[in-house]
C-alpha cells in the first residue's frame, strides 16, 4: 500500500482511540490518507456522549465515498475501544449494515502507528476479513434490488436519473469497470453527482462473489431508490 502516487478506490475507515482523542484515517486502495482528529474536552459522561456522536458524524460523512469497512484500533492501555463499540451497536445499530465493523488490537494513532501496521500487513488483514461480511451484506441488497426491479445498468442511464426526481441509493462497480473508465469525464462526473445525492459508491473486487456477480451484469449496476 504506497503512500505516494494513484490514490486508489476507498476499501475501509480507520479509527485509532486513545483517552482524549479519534484519529481517522482513510485506507484506499493504493494509499493511505490521514482524516481528522477529534479530541474529547472531558472526562464526564455528557463530553463522552458528544466525542462519540462526533465520530459517528464523522463516519458518516465519509460513507458515500464508498468506504465499506470500519476497523477501531487501540490497545489494552485503553479502555474506549469497547465503549465506542457497545455504544454504536446500541445508538447507531444502522451503520453497522451498511458498514463491516472489525477491532484491531493495536495503536494507530500516529501515521507512524499506521504505517507499521501497513508494513505488518495488518490493515490488508483486517480489510479482507472485513470484506467477507460486506460482501454478503451487498449480494443480499444486490439479489433483493434486482428481483424487485430497481435498478439500472449503464452510466448513461445513471445521468438520466440524476436528472430526474429519481436518486441513486447504491453504486456498485467492479474493479475491471473502474479501471476502464476511470479516465472518462462522463464517468467521473456521474459519479460524483450520484455522492454528492448521497449514494454509496463502491468498487468491487473480481475475487468476491459480489464482484463476480457484477461482472456477469456488465460490471456496473445502480439500485434507485425507492
Amino acid at each position: 500500500m504506497p503512500r505516494k502516487g494513484r490514490r486508489g478506490y476507498p476499501t475501509a475507515i480507520l479509527i485509532g482511540l486513545d483517552n482524549q482523542s479519534a484519529n481517522i484515517w482513510l485506507i484506499y486502495s493504493e494509499s493511505l490518507k490521514q482524516g481528522k482528529t477529534i479530541t474529547k474536552n472531558a472526562d464526564d459522561e455528557k463530553s463522552a456522549y458528544k466525542h462519540n456522536e462526533e465520530i459517528i458524524e464523522a463516519i458518516r460523512t465519509l460513507l458515500p465515498e464508498g468506504f465499506n469497512q470500519l476497523i477501531i484500533a487501540s490497545t489494552e492501555k485503553y479502555t474506549r475501544k469497547s465503549g465506542f463499540i457497545e455504544y454504536l451497536n446500541r445508538s447507531h445499530g444502522w451503520l453497522t449494515k451498511k458498514l463491516a465493523v472489525k477491532e484491531l488490537d493495536k495503536k494507530a494513532v500516529t501515521r507512524t502507528d499506521v504505517l507499521k501496521l501497513v508494513k505488518m500487513n495488518m490493515i490488508q488483514e483486517s480489510v479482507n476479513e472485513a470484506a467477507v461480511e460486506t460482501n454478503e451484506m451487498i449480494i443480499e441488497r444486490l439479489e433483493k434490488a434486482l428481483n424487485g426491479g430497481h435498478t439500472i445498468y449503464t452510466l448513461r442511464e445513471l445521468a438520466g436519473v440524476l436528472a430526474s426526481d429519481k436518486r441513486p441509493n447504491l453504486v456498485l462497480i467492479a474493479e475491471s469497470f473502474d479501471a476502464a473508465n476511470r479516465s472518462s469525464r462522463l464517468y467521473q462526473s456521474t459519479i460524483q453527482k450520484a455522492r454528492n445525492m448521497g449514494a454509496t459508491v463502491s468498487i468491487m473486487k473480481p475475487d468476491t462473489a459480489a464482484g463476480a456477480r457484477l461482472e456477469q451484469l456488465g460490471g456496473f449496476v445502480c439500485v434507485i431508490r425507492r
